[in-house]
C-alpha cells in the first residue's frame, strides 16, 4: 500500500471512529433522556392524582363545615354535642372524613360568630332541554357568590345564572335520611317512619346512584335528627341532608343529560355549592 493510500485509510478509520462513538453517546443520551422523561411523567402522574384528590377532600370538608354551621345555628346555638343530637351526629361524620379537630373547632366558633352572616341562598338556570335547575349555596355575600357562579357558568355555555325565584316555586324542599333497603320490608319502613317521625318514606336509589334505599322525608332542616333517630335503633345511615324535590318533572334525550350530568358535576365541584337539584325526569 502506498504511503498516500496508508494516509487516506488511516484518515478514514479516524472519521469512522469519530462517527461511531458520537452514533453510540447520542444513543445513551437518548435512552438516558427517555429515562429521565419516563420517570418526570411518571411524578407528574403522581403529583396530579394526589392534587386532585386533595381537591375532592377539600371539597368534603369544606361542605362539612358548613354542615356543623347549619347544624348549630338551627338548633339554638347549642355547640355541647351532648346536648345537640344533629351537631353530634355531623361530628361523627366529620371524624369518618377525617376531618381535622382544627377545622371543627374553627367551624364551630365560626357558627356562633355574630359577624359570620352566611346562610343558604338559591340561585337558578335553564339547564338542556328546557330543564329547571336549582342551585344550593352557602354564602355570606350573594353578590359576590353570583359573579362566581356566572363565570364558571360561562365556561360551559350556561347562558345566565339568576337568583332564586320563578323555578324554586316549583321545586318543595324536603329534608331526607336514607338506609339500606336490603332486609327492611315496607311494613317496617312505614313503622320507622311513624318511629321517627317522618312525613313520609319512599322507596329510593342512594346519593351514590346505586344502592337501593329507604328514603325517609321530613321538613328541611329535620333531616339531622331522623338520623340520629334512625342510628339510636340500629340502623347505617347512608345519606343525609336536603333536597328540591321537582313538583313536575320534564323527558330528556340521551344527549341533554349526558350534557345536563356533565353541568351539575360542574357546579357541585364549586367550594360553596352544596348541590344542584333539577326536574330532569
Amino acid at each position: 500500500m502506498s504511503v498516500t493510500n496508508l494516509v487516506r485509510y488511516q484518515s478514514m478509520i479516524s472519521r469512522l471512529s469519530y462517527l461511531t462513538t458520537r452514533s453510540l453517546l447520542n444513543i445513551e443520551s437518548i435512552n438516558c433522556d427517555a429515562r429521565r422523561h419516563a420517570g418526570h411523567a411518571h411524578w407528574q402522574n403522581i403529583a396530579k392524582t394526589k392534587s386532585a384528590n386533595d381537591q375532592i377532600k377539600g371539597r368534603v370538608i369544606g361542605k362539612l363545615a358548613t354542615k356543623i354551621v347549619a347544624a348549630i345555628r338551627q338548633n339554638g346555638n347549642v355547640t355541647d354535642p351532648q346536648y345537640n343530637a344533629v351537631l353530634r351526629a355531623t361530628l361523627e361524620e366529620c371524624r369518618r372524613n377525617n376531618m381535622p379537630k382544627e377545622t371543627i373547632d374553627r367551624s364551630i366558633k365560626r357558627a356562633i360568630a355574630q359577624k359570620d352572616n352566611t346562610k343558604q341562598a338559591l340561585f337558578e338556570f335553564v339547564g338542556p332541554g328546557r330543564v329547571f335547575c336549582l342551585i344550593e349555596v352557602m354564602t355570606d355575600n350573594q353578590k359576590r357568590t353570583l359573579t362566581y357562579l356566572n363565570k364558571n357558568a360561562a365556561k360551559i355555555g350556561i347562558p345566565e345564572v339568576a337568583k332564586g325565584g320563578q323555578i324554586a316555586e316549583y321545586f318543595d324542599q324536603r329534608g331526607y335520611a336514607c338506609i339500606e333497603k336490603a332486609n327492611v320490608t315496607e311494613d317496617k319502613a312505614t313503622e320507622l317512619a311513624i318511629e321517627i317521625n317522618a312525613e313520609e318514606v319512599v322507596e329510593s336509589v342512594d346519593d351514590d346512584g346505586v344502592r337501593e334505599v329507604w328514603k325517609f322525608l321530613g321538613p328541611p332542616a329535620f333531616y339531622g335528627q331522623m338520623k340520629v333517630n334512625l342510628t339510636q335503633r340500629g340502623y347505617n345511615v347512608t345519606s343525609d341532608g336536603s333536597e328540591f324535590l321537582p313538583k313536575v318533572t320534564v323527558p330528556l334525550n340521551e344527549r341533554d343529560k349526558a350534557v345536563l350530568k356533565q353541568i351539575i358535576a360542574m357546579f357541585e365541584d364549586l367550594e360553596q355549592v352544596e348541590g344542584v337539584h333539577t326536574n330532569a325526569a
